[in-house]
């Protein structure tokens, strides 16, 4: 017997056609007695299933009823999500039986009665919750008569909700009867009052009507549609449909600002070949958000051409979805099977169309799609030679096979194999068709992987292979599975396969999934763009060329979407073939031959050398190449570096560094950080912080820095993380003259920011300022940390004012719409207070916070925005310069930070022209941005509970935060005696020798 422990079975609506079902469910919410409180009486049982067909009851169980004359031992206690059949359901009630007077409900048994006809391959599932005097003890049986039971499993323990799920497909007695029973008997109870709660009690099986029949296309918007062939047009209006991956949905509407505006739009699904198959269904899953006056259209079309132009008179209304069609908001109700799609031929595709022009406009959410159609099996005898199924008619045109569930026989050559099932090897083999039997359609792969999960018959490259199966989709990717036969017919074929060559950009996705399965090769040096996960799941990230954030380099909106649109066609993973994570060995660093460590990284910015040869796979929404061998790193395209490497140098540096919550508090139960006692961050011991405190250190002392503007320091009412840190710089270096400016508590947050400097380059100047929104309104402090102002005066006589500033972070969105709520122009969450608070900081300044008269004035810190994005567009147009950007030679292409494999500043200098012009350069230096999180200063692996390998850590500067620190050279020249600056000249035209001094701003020589 088979068993599934800690599974939720996930069933919806809309599902391919080997999917579970539901028989029969009992969701445990609707246990209310006649005197409006929650429990079971008599009249309770037997208890109707909620959906589908079946009953439930008990039976030895204490009968004992209350005066109102319900049991007094079977009540209904809070129930649970956990394996609930949609989230239409909520955590409701419970059947909760009690121990019972004198244990008497030891022994009570709970039975299922269900009607199997048309399922076979059954299977139970249930989520359970046992108090620590609760029963202990659940022992599973199944009966065909209701009186002979055998047993299929015992469950033993106590504990908080868990599911408990059985496969019964083996159990032929089950499948397609009309009379199945499931019986649970409870024991172990210790109290009279000790429980045992049942929820979301499910009998589902396999459809024997769906294994006539095959899925053509399936999507249940988990992943981008948009990158996957679906197409949007807006006829009238402008706004686009809102893909949320959270929810797996797309929705759309056009209600903004407390008004609807006029739209007519449409999203269209891919083309569909109508002549590959018969008896195609269409069935689809809809929600409705707010419920407005107009519907939601959804069309066909076999004449639409795909170019976005959209011509009525194409189009063909399958159906209306109203708002009459619902109950509640939010809960996805499904629609068809329409059979709209029969008896046409050529290319069709669906459409869902939003048309508004008056009154109140509706809210729509797509949530499931599905094509399916009579299966097409491959019913050949199975042997070398007979007719077999190409490749690439399994696979089809477009981004899913369009014959999932069918059963076929392909027979090709082995390009990789992966069958090794351990330390999450792949278990399966890729195959591809001779280059003799390729097809000419450029947009069918000849590829695909065979998941044999230890059938038991190996295969080598250069195998030509029989294999007979399933054809699925595992998460994107086709696959052939549930295999039932493999035989190798020939060896030494790989001459007879060719790999094809990969470029980036593609044109479109639909070039990478065209190769999916194939063999493939790198034509071009591609840059190592993303290294975050390349210990924890093996890979790295590959483009050509470093790939920017959109918002670095180009304004919010069309740009930046279409800048992303860009990217994602620019780039490839490239994994070891290995599933799971924190496989051993790692990868090969840098040096090509031994494993990944903190002294042998791969890097952000490392280029692979062309020739890398894999196999073109899909799996968590990213294209990737498949490989067990190691790329050929080219490392002197972006080497570690031993300190920051300044184009041109002056007599002064300051920089801003974030150095990712460093905190002499540790993040343990029970601690709190903060004036308002929040969670702390950072170390969570003594060792970690010695670790954390070295690395700092380390990268701090290398900057050569005169001052920083530090972010994310533990906002400590004493000052101690600043004073342990200062003490720590002073002990390792032999100026040893670091102080710290202290603030005690800023704000409200766990972290703030601070400055250090070094008393013998720079001396304080007038009075710290703190920027709050008692100063400004516009500068919301509430969990924002406030701005620090300081002024500074150099040895050479010039006085400046710098501000410490960390903005609000781009997550943590706010509920609902909003000019706060991420709009989709690449800005993110909260970048309207973002651009509030930078004017705030403008104004602020205006107002010399500091008393000294200052003119020269420079802003540096997270600002939480890239260098495109309004906040700091809005510093521009203030007068502020971009340092890092003006020393770029005034490309935006400048980067202190890597998510998601994109570079991008959110750490940045923003000077007036008084200060600017004291600056020779400015650049962060990357120690931080391009190296793998697994080596920070944390004794565990991200997102793990493991103990990082010794290897993984060195107290150097390299990942010592997330974030690299900006670097500023300054050149600041003595003042000027009155009248040197401007002399005239020699009456004699002899030159005069140019004054080594400048001239100063105000307060520059003090008041």
């Amino acid at each position: 017997m088979r068993m599934l422990l800690a599974v939720i079975l996930l069933v919806i609506a809309v599902a391919p056609s080997w999917a579970q079902e539901p028989i029969a469910y009992w969701a445990q919410n609707d246990n209310v007695l006649a005197d409006g409180s929650n429990g079971f009486s008599p009249d309770s049982f037997p208890q109707q299933a909620d959906e589908g067909s079946g009953i439930l009851y008990l039976q030895n169980f204490d009968e004992t009823l209350t005066s109102a004359g319900a049991y007094q031992r079977i009540l209904s206690f809070a129930g649970s999500t956990q394996n609930r059949l949609s989230t239409s359901y909520p955590s409701g009630g419970s059947l909760s039986i009690q121990g019972g007077a004198g244990l008497s409900n030891n022994g009570a048994q709970v039975v299922m009665e269900v009607d199997t006809t048309g399922f076979q391959d059954i299977r139970f599932s249930l989520a359970i919750n046992t108090t620590a005097t609760g029963f202990d003890t659940r022992v599973f049986e199944w009966s065909t008569d209701g009186v002979n039971y055998t047993e299929f499993a015992t469950d033993q323990g106590r504990g908080s909700w868990f599911v408990r799920s059985y496969d019964l497909s083996d159990v032929n007695e089950l499948n397609d009867n009309n009379q199945v029973y499931i019986r649970i008997t409870i024991d172990g109870a210790t109290n009279a009052s000790g429980n045992n709660r049942f929820d979301n009690i499910l009998v589902s099986g396999v459809s024997l009507d769906s294994l006539t029949r095959m899925t053509v296309y399936d999507r249940d918007f988990a992943d981008d549609p948009f990158s996957r062939g679906w197409q949007q047009v807006n006829v009238v209006g402008d706004v686009p449909w809102d893909w949320n991956g959270s929810f797996a949905n797309v929705s759309y509407s056009t209600f903004s600002g407390g008004s609807c505006s006029e739209a007519d739009s449409w999203m269209i699904s891919p083309a569909f070949d109508l002549d590959r198959q018969s008896g195609e269904r269409l069935l689809v899953d809809v929600a409705r958000g707010f419920n407005g006056s107009n519907g939601l259209e959804v069309y066909f079309s076999s004449s639409y051409d795909g170019s976005g132009v959209i011509d009525a008179a194409d189009w063909t209304l399958i159906t209306e979805i109203t708002g009459n069609d619902f109950s509640s908001n939010n809960t996805p109700v499904s629609f068809g099977p329409f059979d709209t799609l029969q008896g046409e031929s050529g290319l069709g595709y669906v459409a869902f169309r939003y048309a508004f022009d008056s009154g109140n406009c509706s809210t729509w959410r797509i949530a499931n799609f599905a094509i399916e159609a009579d299966v097409q099996n491959n019913e050949s005898p199975f042997q070398c030679g007979a007719h077999a199924d190409a490749i690439h008619w399994v696979q089809g045109f477009g981004f899913q096979s369009p014959v999932q569930g069918a059963q076929v026989q392909v027979e090709a050559i082995v390009t990789a194999s992966f069958q090794d099932t351990f330390d999450g090897g792949l278990g399966g083999f890729y195959l591809q068709e001779a280059d003799e039997n390729h097809d000419d359609n450029p947009l069918t792969s000849e590829g695909i992987f065979v998941y044999d999960n230890n059938f038991g018959v190996n295969v080598n490259v250069g195998d030509k292979v029989r294999v007979a199966g399933v054809v699925g989709e595992f998460f994107g990717h086709t696959q052939i599975q549930d295999v039932t036969d493999v035989a190798v017919c020939a060896t030494n074929q790989l001459g007879r396969v060719s790999p094809v060559a990969v470029e980036l950009p593609a044109a479109s996705l639909i070039d990478f999934e065209s190769i999916e399965g194939m063999w493939v090769e790198t034509t071009q040096s591609l840059t190592v763009t993303d290294v975050f996960n390349v210990a924890r799941f093996g890979e790295i990230g590959v483009s050509k060329g470093r790939i920017f954030q959109p918002t670095q380099v180009v304004r919010a909106g069309d740009d930046a979407r279409a800048l992303q649109a860009e990217n994602d066609r620019n780039r490839l993973l490239i994994d070891n073939a290995r599933t799971g994570t924190y496989r051993t060995p790692y990868m090969t660093g840098a040096d090509g031959f031994s494993e990944l460590s903190a002294s042998n990284p791969i890097r952000n910015g490392f280029v692979v050398n062309p020739g890398f040869s894999g196999i073109m796979g899909y799996a968590f929404n990213a294209y990737r190449i498949r490989s067990e061998a190691t790329p050929e790193f080219d490392t002197n395209a972006n080497a570690r570096s031993e300190e920051p490497q300044m184009q041109q140098t002056g007599n002064l540096r300051i920089g801003t560094y974030n150095v990712e919550n460093l905190f002499t508090t540790f993040q343990q139960s029970g601690n709190s950080c903060g004036p308002n006692a929040l969670g702390c961050r950072g170390a969570r011991n003594q060792n970690e912080l010695d670790r954390q405190l070295d690395k700092v250190t380390s990268a701090i002392l290398a900057t050569n820095a005169d001052m920083l503007a530090l972010v994310e320091i533990e906002n400590d009412g004493n000052d101690a993380t600043l004073a342990m840190l200062v003490s720590a710089l002073n002990a390792a270096d032999n100026r040893a003259d670091w102080a710290y400016i202290p603030t005690g508590f800023v704000g409200t947050d766990a972290i703030k920011p601070a400055f250090i400097y070094r008393t013998g380059s720079l001396a304080l100047e007038g009075d710290l300022a703190v920027l709050t929104s008692a100063v400004d309104p516009d500068f919301d402090d509430s969990r924002q940390r406030p701005a620090l102002a300081q002024s500074f005066r150099a040895p050479t006589g010039q006085v400046f004012t710098a501000v410490a500033v960390h903005l609000r972070a781009k997550a943590s969105c706010p509920s609902g719409s909003g000019p706060n709520a991420d709009s989709g122009d690449g800005q993110g969450c909260w970048n309207e207070w973002r651009t509030l608070s930078a004017g705030a900081l403008t104004r602020w300044m205006e107002t010399d916070p500091t008393g000294t008269g200052a003119d020269a004035v420079v802003i540096l810190g997270d600002f939480n925005a890239y260098a495109m994005e309004d906040p700091l567009l809005a510093l521009k147009d203030a007068g502020y310069a971009n340092l890092a950007i003006a020393a770029n030679g005034g490309s935006p292409e400048v980067y202190s930070y890597t998510f998601m494999g994109q570079a991008g500043s959110l750490d940045h200098a923003y000077a007036n022209n008084a200060f600017a012009q004291y600056v020779v350069d400015a650049r962060a230096w990357h120690i931080n941005s391009d190296e793998t999180p697994a080596f920070n200063y944390e004794e565990r692996l991200p997102s793990s509970s493991w103990f990082k390998p010794a290897s993984f850590y060195n107290a150097d500067p390299y990942r010592s935060s997330d974030h690299d620190p900006l670097i500023i050279e300054l050149n600041l020249l003595p003042t000027c005696a009155p009248g040197i600056g401007n002399r005239p000249a020699h009456p004699r035209g002899k030159q005069l020798p140019v004054p080594q001094c400048g001239n100063s701003n105000r307060g520059g020589n003090g008041r």
